[in-house]
């Protein structure tokens, strides 16, 4: 009986204990939690991600209005460079035109315009491109797929679906468009 007691008062003790031994091992070593405390003090605006997870992150919103015709543009950066784009949600991938991607850096050859493309000023050819990053205001994707457009065939460089669909959400509403990433 008495070593039943005795049992039963160690697995009490074991039980008691254990929470707080779980909590030390798990949390972040000592030189990396007073650091990330440290950064979440200094700045409570300033986002301190996770190094296990960013996409637990909180989400970042951009907001823009409809300008007087209807549609939306954006002042972006396609590979660290700015492009002025014009939101295009029936648009597959983002289409550039040619002055556009040479301005981001990007350098085609006149033999790699073989894809057909349909645009408001008919079928013409395109080529393709990787981009390695498009920033609309605090939103970033990377390696983002794009389509070459000669200049004459499109008037202004499009924000299709190849970034839009990388990000957690867009809409529309109220003469607003919503990115959310």
């Amino acid at each position: 009986m008495r070593s039943l007691l005795l049992i039963c008062l160690l697995i009490g003790g074991v039980a008691v204990a254990m929470p707080s031994i779980f909590t030390h091992y798990m949390e972040p070593s000592g030189r990396e939690r007073p650091a990330r405390a440290a950064a979440a003090e200094a700045s409570p605006e300033v986002e301190v991600e996770s190094p296990t997870s960013r996409r637990e992150a909180a989400s970042r919103l951009v907001e823009i209005k409809a300008e007087r015709d209807g549609h939306f543009y954006v002042e972006a950066t396609v590979n660290f460079r700015p492009v002025r784009l014009m939101v295009d949600t029936g648009a597959t991938v983002v289409a550039l035109r040619v002055s556009d991607a040479e301005a981001a850096g990007i350098r085609i050859r006149e033999a790699e315009f073989v894809y057909p493309v349909q645009t408001a000023n008919g079928t013409t050819k395109a080529a393709e491109a990787l981009l390695e990053s498009i920033s609309v205001s605090d939103i970033e994707l990377r390696n983002i797929r794009a389509l070459i457009v000669p200049d004459d065939q499109l008037a202004i460089s499009l924000l299709g679906g190849s970034f839009l669909h990388g990000l957690r959400r867009f809409e529309v509403a109220d003469g607003t468009l919503v990115f959310e990433n």
